[in-house]
């Protein structure tokens, strides 16, 4: 357990400073060293007491002086998201939302946070003019920040498929994302989301497909629709009873992945700039039944 913090004692001492101090105090050596690492290879700065987000630098700007900087804003907020190949994972943002690293109240998340959860890949573009790499990093920022919907996908007939009928799949589609901020250089910077592609893999071993988001609606007007050939059967049932051999050899049911791809854009008050893209996905089970028709005497 820390001992109560004083007034006196951390007097003009930063915030973010304490992180490295706490987990000197809880966490194990080597977890304090992977924080420092983690936090310095962030632009953070070690420092005899600790770790200074406070400190990163000062960064070009486009303003109308030419060759002025502004100080760059510290790495203050540690920030998790879902990256499409890594899954939940954390990164440094001078920008909420996230875990403020000033707020001692925050000291045993961030450790946490940092020692359960794998950093998230760094994102590179090359910038198109001077200034415009720091810009991009923060539109990265706030596009990984914003609430990026997965499918939620419903499937007619709902319960069962059957063989030789076709099955759509339907789909809502969330709404753009947008946000609006002032840079610390003066220049209005806003970054917006939307989805533009929803990707279907059917699970039976055909190809995935890439639908118009905006058509994946129920039947009969939706454009997701797929026939199976074989149906899905339990172990058991592929085993002994004697229609077994029609079953898939593998799946008690098809295993439907859905994706929407999100592509974000940014602007400084001119034409937008396309910044790129991430996937939010869903999987349901599907079990798909064969009718067969039978002659009555």
């Amino acid at each position: 357990m820390l001992p109560p913090r004083r007034r006196d004692t951390f007097e003009g001492v930063k915030p973010a400073v304490l992180l490295l101090i706490v987990a000197s105090v809880v966490a194990p050596p080597a977890l304090a060293a992977q924080i420092a690492a983690s936090a310095a290879d962030d632009g953070c700065r070690v420092t005899p007491t600790g770790i200074d987000c406070s400190a990163s630098g000062t960064s070009s700007t486009g303003g109308s002086t030419p060759g002025t900087t502004v100080p760059g804003p510290p790495l203050r907020y540690l920030a998790t998201t879902e990256h499409p190949d890594d899954g939940l994972c954390w990164f440094w943002s001078p920008y909420p939302p996230g875990l403020d690293s000033w707020d001692p109240a925050n000291d045993m998340a961030i450790i946490w946070t940092v020692f359960a959860l794998p950093k998230c890949p760094a994102v590179t573009s090359p910038p198109a003019t001077p200034g415009a790499s720091w810009v991009e990093t923060r539109a990265w920022d706030v596009f990984r920040s914003f609430p990026l919907a997965a499918p939620r996908p419903t499937l007619q007939p709902r319960r069962h498929g059957i063989t030789g009928l076709p099955t759509f799949l339907a789909a809502d589609l969330p709404g753009p994302l947008s946000h609006r901020e002032t840079l610390p250089d003066g220049r209005s910077l806003e970054v917006e989301a939307r989805v533009t592609r929803a990707i279907v893999d059917w699970g039976d071993g055909t190809p995935a497909f890439a639908y118009d988001p905006a058509r994946l609606l129920p039947y009969p007007a939706g454009v997701a629709r797929h026939t199976y050939a074989r149906k899905t059967c339990p172990p058991a049932y592929r085993a002994s009873h004697p229609s077994g051999g029609g079953c898939h050899p593998q799946l008690e049911a098809y295993p439907i992945r859905v994706a929407f791809l999100w592509t974000a854009r940014y602007r400084l008050g001119g034409p937008w700039v396309d910044l790129g893209h991430l996937e939010r996905e869903r999987t349901v089970a599907y079990d798909v039944d064969e009718v067969v028709g039978v002659l009555q005497p």
